[in-house]
């Protein structure tokens, strides 16, 4: 657990308050000083508009020069053009244009009027008053002061016109540039009583965005004929809102309050937290026996009196415990042990460390206990005592942070005593086993009430059965187990089961799934391993579900078997399927379609059994038989070279080689008649006693006298594999037995095609016809005394057969179709004139076959 510092939390919780106080007085000091300077601009503004009124005045008053002088050269009979040459007056005058109309009706008008207004000068002079400038708007929105003057009288004392001078407020840059200048702001507004705006200006730099000081006054001038607004705005960026002043006033207080807050913590260092240092010496320093610490204290002095008691409590628990303890530090010595250990180790206050005190068988377990690890123990033999100890280990950490040690010795003499008169003087007997319930024979009884009146021996035999179950699981477990494969159990399991039940063909519809390569594996097998087999067959015996089926295999933690469509099951079976598995250390599982799955746990031995069938030719007859294929599925799955015939005389006339032989072959018995005909043939075709021939029947009432058979249920890969291991000591069938029948034939020569036809030509006529592809193949063939019957389609075939002196054997009959010039006489010509073989030529065969025989 991480410590905590009481200084840096006075620190962290003072500082707070510190920083905030700091930064109150520094944003006082910048909103004081904001609004200080705000106010002096805003003085400094008010200065500038009466400047700005001044430049107005002054403006208007040259504006008022220029009226009088142009006025009194017109009085004196100056013309418009010599009015413009007077270059002085207008360049820095204030007059923007001019209007004169005389009393004899000559008018001049200043052509620069084009440049403010459209209007023509008689709508903008109406109503203009005398001496006075007076506002006026033209209809195109030009904003305008006139300025009326009388111009002097003649000699006669008569009028001789008005003098009209006009300045443009919207459209006057040296006006606005005047004014703005003289008020040194950045934007400059001139509107009439009713709001309107007369003149603005702004300076380029000024933006709306920037913070602005703003000034509003009234615009009042002798000459003037009303009163105009102006506005004044000055931009202040919020930077320059500032004064130099604030920064030092803001460093100052800083620097105050860091002052103060080193001043209080230094303070709380030591009024407070040196006193705080100082509590483990209360009671003995008179100094620091401060009022606060009074609680404190009496919780000490309690704390204190409670040790002493569980001391005393630990002391008197240790000593009643009956077991040795004894209790070592981080270097192995004794720091305390009770009075038990005192008499197991008498001679303790002599030995530097526990490993004087102990043999040194012991010392490892101890040494492994200071190294931190857990769990470990020894036996301490006392001879002198006849004692046996038998002490634990215990590790932990001790007040000062090292690994410790302690001893925990138990004695266990009497233990051991009890333990070898129950091991000697009682054989072990399974009380943890499960034992039936008493009403569990009489359910099952009540169960198989109908069966007993329907079929009673085949329901005796179920009864029994499960009556040895039961028997074998209430008895004491035996230890003897034995080394086999998972296929031979499942064999065996199945045969003996087979023959306590005696099933009839419908109980028999199930077939078992087990992989040749988990069928080879071995492993020791218990007794309950057996029964587990056992009940996992039985449910299928009993169940009438169609399409059941048993799924043996392996996971990682052992044998899994799992049966599908176990719906129907009994109360004595039920309770053994779920009784068992625990004894095997599995478990019985139950899913809701029907399928349950028995567990156990199996360690595979290091070898297992192997078969060698990848080089075993198989030949398997179908001979009608209904469930073709699954053997055929059957034989694949125990990786034979499998040659399938769908009948005995599909075998009988096969294309192969004479040659070829197989090392088995499968009977299915589907018609009985023609497959015990066959058999014969070729029992007496071969001279064998004889022939690793297996046999494979739909019930056991066809197949009472044939050896060895198999039944559907029982086809697995394993068994097939060990019934054609079994037939190994047999002679294998080979082909070229059949070449000895006197009504058999054998094809030679010509094209495959023509030895196909005659093939079915003569298999038509209840002739058996082989063929063979090339004529050396019959030289280890031609070897038996009876007779044997060679057609040689073309001529070629028949003089190679000439070259192995063939012909010259007393047991063939040659017959060609090709005539050739060197053909002996023990080779007759039959002449089918070249066609294809027909009712004709079968019979020309036929009769010279008589003649020659």
């Amino acid at each position: 657990m991480a410590t905590l510092s009481l200084r840096r939390r006075f620190k962290r919780n003072a500082l707070v308050p510190f920083l905030l106080i700091s930064f109150s007085l520094c944003l006082v000091i910048w909103v004081m000083d904001f609004f200080t300077q705000r106010d002096y601009a805003s003085a400094a503004l008010e200065h500038r508009t009466q400047a700005l009124h001044m430049s107005f005045s002054a403006y208007l008053d040259r504006a008022n020069f220029e009226v009088k002088y142009l006025s009194e050269q017109v009085s004196d009979g100056e013309s418009l053009d010599a009015l413009f040459q007077l270059h002085d007056v207008l360049f820095f005058g204030g007059l923007d244009f001019f209007y004169i109309e005389k009393e004899d009706g000559l008018v001049m008008e200043d052509p620069r009027v084009r440049l403010y207004t459209q209007d023509a000068f008689t709508s903008l002079v109406q109503s203009a008053p005398t001496d006075a400038w007076q506002h006026i708007t033209s209809s195109d929105q030009s904003e305008l002061l006139i300025y009326k003057k009388p111009l002097e009288n003649n000699s006669a004392g008569q009028n001789q016109g008005f003098f009209y001078g006009f300045i443009s407020l919207n459209n006057n840059l040296a006006l606005a540039s005047d004014l703005i200048t003289s008020a040194g702001a950045d934007y400059l507004r001139i509107n009439d009583v009713l709001g309107k705006s007369l003149l603005v200006e702004k300076l380029s730099s000024y933006s709306e965005e920037v913070d602005y000081i703003r000034h509003e006054a009234t615009l009042l001038l002798p000459s003037l004929g009303e009163k105009f607004s102006v506005e004044v705005r000055y931009a202040r960026p919020l930077l320059e809102s500032f004064s130099r002043w604030v920064l030092i006033g803001c460093l100052m207080v800083i620097v105050l309050m860091a002052l103060l807050f080193g001043l209080v913590m230094v303070s709380a260092q030591r009024i407070m937290f040196r006193p705080i240092a100082g509590l483990p010496a209360l009671g003995r320093l008179e100094t620091l026996n401060f009022q606060e610490f009074e609680p404190l204290m009496a919780q000490m002095n309690h704390f204190q009196e409670l040790l002493k008691v569980r001391d005393q409590h630990l002391g008197l628990l240790l000593n009643s415990l009956q077991s040795a303890i004894v209790f070592c530090d981080e270097s192995a010595r004794v720091t305390s042990l009770n009075e038990e250990a005192k008499m197991v180790f008498p001679y303790f206050d002599r030995a530097k460390t526990v490993f004087d005190m102990t043999p040194i068988g012991c010392h490892q377990s101890i040494q492994r206990a200071l190294k931190g690890e857990y769990g470990g123990g020894f036996e301490l033999e006392l001879s002198e005592q006849n004692k046996v100890y038998e002490f634990q280990t215990h590790t932990f950490i001790n007040e000062y942070g090292f690994r410790s040690v302690m001893l925990v010795g138990k004695d266990a003499s009497e233990v051991r005593r009890l333990r070898w008169n129950l091991a000697n003087r009682f054989p072990k007997h399974a009380l943890d086993r499960p034992q039936p319930p008493h009403s569990l024979l009489r359910d099952e009884l009540m169960c198989q009430s109908a069966w007993l009146v329907q079929q009673p021996q085949s329901a005796t035999m179920w009864l029994v059965v499960i009556g040895e179950l039961l028997d074998g699981i209430a008895a004491s477990s035996k230890s003897e187990n034995h080394l086999m494969s998972l296929g031979q159990m499942v064999c065996e399991q199945q045969d003996a089961l087979e023959q306590h039940l005696q099933p009839n063909a419908k109980q028999c519809q199930f077939k078992i799934e087990l992989a040749l390569e988990d069928a080879a594996k071995q492993f020791h097998w218990t007794p309950d391993h057996r029964a587990l087999i056992t009940i996992a067959l039985m449910h299928c015996y009993y169940s009438a579900i169609s399409g059941r089926y048993i799924d043996i295999g392996w996971d990682r933690n052992g044998l899994v078997i799992k049966v599908y469509g176990a719906e129907e099951v009994s109360p004595a079976l039920d309770w053994l399927r779920n009784e068992y598995p625990k004894l095997v250390k599995g478990r019985f599982e139950q899913a809701p379609s029907g399928r349950i799955q028995l567990s156990a746990a199996l360690v595979a031995d290091d070898e297992g059994e192997s078969f060698s069938l990848s080089e075993k030719r198989v030949a398997y007859i179908n001979n009608d038989y209904a469930d073709n294929r699954r053997v055929i599925d059957a034989l694949l799955a125990a990786n034979v070279n499998l040659d399938a015939f769908s009948s005995f005389s599909e075998f009988f006339g096969t294309s192969m080689s004479y040659r070829h032989r197989y090392d088995a072959m499968m009977v299915a018995v589907g018609d009985d008649v023609l497959a015990a005909e066959n058999v014969k043939k070729l029992l007496a075709s071969s001279g064998q006693a004889a022939l690793p021939i297996v046999y494979v029947c739909a019930n056991r009432g066809g197949c009472a006298e044939r050896q060895p058979t198999l039944f559907p249920h029982q086809l697995m890969p394993y068994r097939l594999a060990k019934q054609l291991t079994q037939l190994e000591h047999l002679e294998p069938i080979s082909l070229g037995d059949w070449a000895t029948h006197d009504t058999n034939f054998i094809i030679t020569g010509g094209t495959d095609i023509s030895q196909v036809i005659w093939q079915s030509e003569l298999s038509a006529n209840d002739f058996i016809a082989r063929r063979e592809s090339d004529v050396a193949n019959l030289v280890s063939v031609l070897r038996h005394t009876n007779p044997v019957v060679i057609l040689v389609l073309d001529q070629e075939a028949a003089q190679k057969a000439l070259k192995l002196h063939l012909v010259k054997l007393v047991n063939t009959k040659w017959f060609v179709l090709e005539d050739f010039p060197e053909r002996p006489d023990t080779m007759p010509f039959i002449d089918i004139g070249g066609q294809l073989p027909n009712e004709a030529a079968i019979d020309a065969l036929l009769q010279t076959l008589k003649q020659k025989g």
